[in-house]
C-alpha cells in the first residue's frame, strides 16, 4: 500500500481505533455545519450565504467569505459580533474572529 492511500475497508474498520478516520472526518464536517448555522443566525440576511465557519480554535473563530466585499463587512462587524456570538452554545469562548476570503 502506498503512503497516503487507504483502502475503504480500513477507513471503516473500528477494531483498533476509537474512531475511524472517516468517522472523524464526518464529525468535523457536522461540527462545521452546526457552527456555520449558528453564525448565520446572527448575521444580516444578505451576508449569511457568503460566510462559512472554517474552524474554531481556542478563542479564535475562523470564518471564510466568498468575496472581499463580504469579508470587509464581516470584519467591520466583528467587534460587536463577538459579544453576540458568546451568547450562543458553540461560541461561548470566542474572543476574536479571523476573516479570510476563499471563493468556491
Amino acid at each position: 500500500m502506498f503512503v497516503g492511500f487507504v483502502k475503504i475497508d480500513q477507513l471503516l474498520d473500528e477494531r483498533h481505533r476509537r474512531f475511524t478516520p472517516l468517522q472523524r472526518l464526518l464529525s468535523r464536517a457536522a461540527e462545521q455545519r452546526a457552527w456555520t448555522a449558528e453564525l448565520r443566525s446572527v448575521l444580516p440576511t444578505g451576508l449569511q450565504p457568503a460566510c462559512q465557519v472554517r474552524a474554531l480554535r481556542g478563542g479564535e473563530l475562523i470564518v471564510v467569505c466568498l468575496d472581499s466585499a463580504a469579508a470587509t463587512r464581516l470584519r467591520l462587524m466583528a467587534p460587536g459580533l463577538v459579544d453576540q456570538l458568546r451568547g450562543l452554545p458553540h461560541f461561548v469562548g470566542v474572543e476574536r474572529i479571523s476573516v479570510k476570503v476563499s471563493p468556491e
